[in-house]
């Protein structure tokens, strides 16, 4: 479910993004030829980035695609790659949650006064913020989800798995995911241990 809406709200964002690009590129080529300008262009481009933005971030953690140093991870056993994992998702819950926390208080803000933007516009400032808001918490939402997950699974033992759901991508994993991305299939036949896939010829 977290899944689906994440991959939902990201491909909305992407295309929101795309619209917007779009938008201002028609407006700078009636500025030049026609000496016109649609105006407000860049504020709209503002406000699709922003909410854009939040809603990439649960797909982002989701797919394990946050960017971390890992120049001593890797070298660490197992199970303190685990204590590193469960304490960077920590961090990561309280700065999130910190985040949209204050959005929240920015939204109920701009509701009370019926804040509008000061622009020709004048776009009421709760109708973009809401939908900041709200990826903002839906990310924290798989933040709280995906550490629950993750502590039932220390709870059980089963440190890889818990590496499969919130630890950084081996150099295998990485290698798989890019050949597969090429369209290269993938020699799934035993291996040496330690060797990656390779891709077949």
């Amino acid at each position: 479910m977290l899944e689906r809406v994440a991959r939902g709200g990201a491909w909305i964002g992407g295309l929101g993004l795309l619209a917007a690009s779009w938008l201002i590129v028609i407006d700078l080529l009636a500025r030049k030829v026609l000496g016109l300008s649609l105006g407000g262009a860049d504020e709209i481009a503002g406000y699709v980035l922003a909410v854009s933005s939040a809603w990439a971030f649960p797909i982002t953690l989701l797919r394990r695609s946050h960017i971390r140093v890992d120049v001593v991870y890797t070298h660490m056993a197992p199970k303190a790659r685990v204590v590193l994992d469960c304490f960077a998702l920590i961090c990561l819950g309280v700065f999130v949650g910190t985040l949209t926390y204050h959005a929240w208080h920015v939204l109920a803000e701009s509701i009370a006064f019926r804040s509008v933007s000061n622009t020709p516009l004048q776009i009421p400032q709760w109708i973009p913020q809401s939908l900041w808001f709200a990826g903002y918490a839906f990310f924290l939402l798989t933040v709280v989800v995906l550490g629950a997950c993750a502590l039932a699974r220390v709870t059980a033992g089963r440190w890889q798995a818990v590496g499969a759901l919130i630890g950084i991508h081996s150099v295998e994993e990485e290698i798989v995911a890019e050949t597969q991305s090429a369209g290269t299939p993938i020699d799934t036949s035993p291996a040496a241990p330690g060797a990656a896939a390779r891709p077949q010829r």
